[in-house]
């Protein structure tokens, strides 16, 4: 476990609110790029290898490069090839690398923040919202459970199309993909019933973990400079 987990649970909520603000607030590219890297880096260093960045920087690949190319090829604006079919315009080809950056920024700082918090910690300060905390917490416990059995559902959905090889019956298993996850969540929601209220109890966070007056100072400066974009890109 890495020591940024021995200092206190509110201090890592906190950079995480500073992290989300600034990725929201900011319209800068080189902001993004800033983010996005940092991001990967604590990543990182959370978890000690460079595996999952590297599994998040293939399955974002997917999502980047058709917005670039659907920008680059149907946005107007200058050609920067004319004598090419492909009609790729300068204005295209920047607005949708901006768009690219932000999207992965986003993705990344949102990776991060979900890591900054281990699960009771985030069960816990979920309980603490007024009014819909008791709410929420039911549909966090029901995604933790169904969580591998999604995971294995979705590793045999994917032996079942190599085996058969046939577009045909992809409707086919994604129907029956759908009807075993419903099924699941049912299963899971009766569990969840009969172990009411125990299942939804605060769970148990050690509050007495050291003060890391590091975190606490960069979460504050990092608000304060969301909030200094903030104003000024819309005030």
């Amino acid at each position: 476990m890495h020591k940024m987990y021995h200092t206190h649970a509110l201090s890592r909520l906190l950079l995480a609110a500073a992290l989300l603000l600034l990725v929201i607030m900011t319209q800068s590219t080189a902001w993004y790029v800033l983010l996005m890297v940092a991001s990967i880096f604590m990543l990182r260093l959370l978890d000690g290898h460079w595996l999952t960045s590297i599994r998040l920087l293939r399955l974002m690949r997917w999502f980047l490069i058709p917005i670039l190319l659907l920008h680059a090829l149907l946005s107007p604006g200058q050609l920067l090839w004319p004598e090419l079919v492909a009609f790729i315009t300068k204005e295209g080809l920047m607005q949708g690398l901006r768009l690219s950056l932000h999207l992965a920024a986003v993705f990344f700082v949102a990776m991060l923040i979900f890591r900054l918090l281990r699960r009771a910690e985030w069960l816990y300060y979920i309980l603490l919202i007024p009014y819909i905390g008791q709410r929420l917490a039911v549909y966090v416990w029901m995604m933790h459970s169904m969580k591998i059995n999604i995971m294995l559902l979705l590793v045999d959905l994917r032996m079942q199309f190599r085996l058969r090889k046939d577009l045909k019956c992809s409707a086919l298993l994604l129907m029956s993909a759908f009807q075993q996850t419903l099924t699941n969540a049912g299963d899971h929601a009766a569990v969840l019933w009969l172990r009411w209220p125990d299942a939804l109890a605060p769970p148990l966070v050690d509050e007495t973990g050291r003060s890391s007056v590091q975190y606490y100072l960069m979460s504050v400066l990092l608000v304060l400079l969301a909030w200094g974009l903030f104003v000024q890109v819309f005030l």
